[in-house]
């Protein structure tokens, strides 16, 4: 390697050891993955070659919080690891580990499993299920952001590509029409291509609502929603100098009371074949929500909400369970029934009525 990527190599393990003691590790393959009790962080490190390449942090390691998950219920937002409350424990799992945070109406359990890419033989890259079980007396709406506090790209760029975009060089957001697989935080210059990766499409795995690309304290501080603007890079002086961050939305869907909702991501090592749940054992979690009843369950929470952002989120949340059942029957052999097709065009009659109500008014 050059000497300029040894050096980023080298400090970043430096800093990596920096890590609190309290913590939980565990490995296989070339990839080690680290909870960090108390402060309900995740560290992901990769060897930089073969099985006896250094650890290298795939994100952020001198303070592992600065990446975080929040989960929003309703109107409100939890930060995991602190949030007062929910309790925390981390527990070792067969295939990997698992962090559990639970309150009087929610568990929120974090399972990683490790995979393998889809040309490696040895693991490189985690499965993630983050499965919302409702404790309440009553259905809820749920959702989470992943806030990533990405690095390798920062010293010289660039910060970020994606399977159809060769680099992001300011605030960007992707969407599913963007119809990116993949965005990844590569370290510039590496002639071995190594970089952090996070699948955004693929059979099994969660698409996400928004993936937004921005400066990490501009994100940090948001507490759910973020605007991007293209005339933004990825500073905020004189705070945050050239320090990118991955901010990625699942926006609250309908969980009925004492059910449950899974969000399944894949990440790791960078791969040009990417990551494929369906090579690794199942995890166990609960079925697949039916999609009439989830649409159904979405319109109703729409059409008496307590305000408009709970309206906005269930008539979202309806809208991507359409596009989701419909994009999972492209390029298959499935087809949608005559049901399916009755129930999508009355959801999509029933959410044009009353699509007025999100309009400004007049002069604003």
């Amino acid at each position: 390697m050059r000497a300029q990527t040894v050096t980023a190599i080298l400090l970043t393990v430096l800093l990596f050891v920096a890590i609190p003691l309290s913590a939980l590790d565990v490995a296989d393959g070339r990839i080690r993955l680290t909870l960090n009790e108390g402060t309900g962080r995740f560290v992901l490190a990769c060897q930089t070659s073969g099985s006896t390449g250094v650890y290298v942090p795939l994100l952020a390691a001198q303070d592992p919080r600065t990446t975080s998950l929040s989960i929003v219920v309703g109107n409100k937002i939890y930060r995991m690891g602190e949030s007062s409350e929910f309790s925390e424990k981390s527990e070792k799992t067969p295939g990997g580990a698992r962090f559990i945070w639970k309150s009087s109406f929610l568990q929120v359990t974090e399972t990683f499993t490790f995979i393998t890419a889809t040309d490696s033989n040895v693991s490189t890259g985690v499965r993630v299920d983050l499965s919302l079980k409702n404790f309440s007396e009553q259905g809820i709406t749920a959702g989470a952001r992943y806030l990533f506090d990405t690095y390798l790209g920062e010293s010289r760029g660039p910060h970020f590509r994606t399977s159809t975009l060769p680099q992001l060089s300011g605030e960007s957001t992707l969407t599913a029409a963007d119809k990116a697989a993949w965005w990844e935080s590569p370290l510039g210059g590496d002639p071995d291509g190594f970089g952090f990766q996070v699948m955004t499409s693929g059979a099994g795995l969660t698409l996400p609502d928004r993936v937004v690309f921005a400066n990490w304290k501009r994100l940090s501080d948001s507490t759910w929603a973020y605007d991007t603007s293209a005339a933004r890079g990825f500073s905020l002086l004189p705070y945050s100098v050239n320090d990118s961050a991955v901010a990625q939305y699942y926006e609250p869907r309908p969980i009925p009371r004492s059910g449950e909702a899974t969000i399944t991501l894949a990440m790791g090592l960078f791969s040009k074949a990417g990551y494929s749940i369906n090579s690794t054992a199942p995890v166990a979690s609960s079925p697949a929500v039916d999609f009439s009843s989830q649409v159904r369950d979405s319109l109703s929470a729409g059409k008496n909400p307590a305000d408009n952002t709970q309206a906005v989120r269930a008539d979202l949340s309806t809208v991507n369970a359409i596009i989701g059942e419909l994009d999972s029957k492209i390029g298959t052999t499935g087809t949608v029934s005559e049901d399916e097709l009755s129930l999508i065009e009355a959801a999509l009659k029933d959410l044009g009525s009353r699509s007025g109500r999100f309009a400004p008014a007049a002069g604003q």
